[in-house]
């Protein structure tokens, strides 16, 4: 009798945390934001996408969360068709935006990235793609547009620092851009050149590394990718971006 009252009672025990434990399973999982998270982070933490999270929370701005603010966290899910990259060494937002057909601007919001010279080696990358918000990406050389020299990165008004990453789009006979770096006074601080990945005279993707002279403190600049004609060593095309420069 005591045996079978004992039985019993483990019975009750076990179905009594079973079911708590299920209940305990559909509730819904929160996050409090503390200093330095992004939305980015907070994604890679809990395994979702930042696409995910906005959506949860009913986020307007990726890019503006605050400490102390309270986050549903939604259930990982791969969904259909989803892509993930790991970054490799030598890999830039650009070039990885390139393979998969997105637009660097697409890559970078879909993941929480506002520095788009600022990726590492092992992060994981979602490519969005049809169904997911985004528009498709134009590959490697963007449609319809005249330009000789677009500029991807840096973007307009990003703060930049020495040795600073630039590419973009842009085609020359030698396969080559020079780039300017131009302080507040309109003094050249830096120069370098970009290199691009295609047949000469043929619009590809660029990317250089350029060093320059840092300022005293931040303040305004520019900077200005331009091709070089090879018969008068006139420029024949410029494009430029306003910067902010860092020491």
């Amino acid at each position: 009798m005591v045996r079978r009252r004992l039985m019993t009672l483990v019975l009750v025990v076990v179905l009594l945390l079973s079911v708590t434990l299920g209940a305990a399973a559909q509730e819904p999982r929160y996050h409090i934001v503390t200093q330095g998270q992004t939305l980015s982070s907070i994604a890679r933490m809990y395994g979702v996408t930042v696409q995910a999270l906005v959506d949860a929370n009913g986020l307007t701005n990726a890019n503006f969360i605050y400490v102390g603010q309270r986050l549903l966290i939604p259930e990982p899910t791969a969904g259909p068709g989803l892509t993930v990259h790991i970054v490799q060494a030598g890999e830039s937002l650009l070039s990885i935006a390139a393979r998969y057909g997105v637009t660097v601007r697409d890559l970078a919001t879909h993941n929480g990235i506002t520095n788009w010279n600022l990726i590492f080696v092992g992060q994981r990358l979602v490519i969005p793609g049809p169904g997911d918000g985004t528009a498709p990406g134009p590959g490697t050389t963007p449609p319809n547009v005249q330009e000789a020299i677009i500029i991807a990165n840096p973007s307009a008004t990003a703060s930049v620092s020495s040795p600073m990453i630039i590419n973009g789009w842009g085609r020359s006979m030698q396969n080559t851009l020079a780039v300017d770096v131009i302080d507040s006074a309109g003094v050249v601080v830096g120069q370098g050149f970009a290199v691009i990945d295609a047949e000469p005279g043929i619009l590809g993707v660029f990317t250089g590394t350029v060093e320059f002279t840092p300022p005293a403190s931040a303040q305004a600049g520019r900077v200005q990718v331009y091709s070089i004609s090879t018969r008068d060593g006139a420029i024949e095309h410029l494009a430029s971006v306003e910067v902010n420069l860092q020491p």
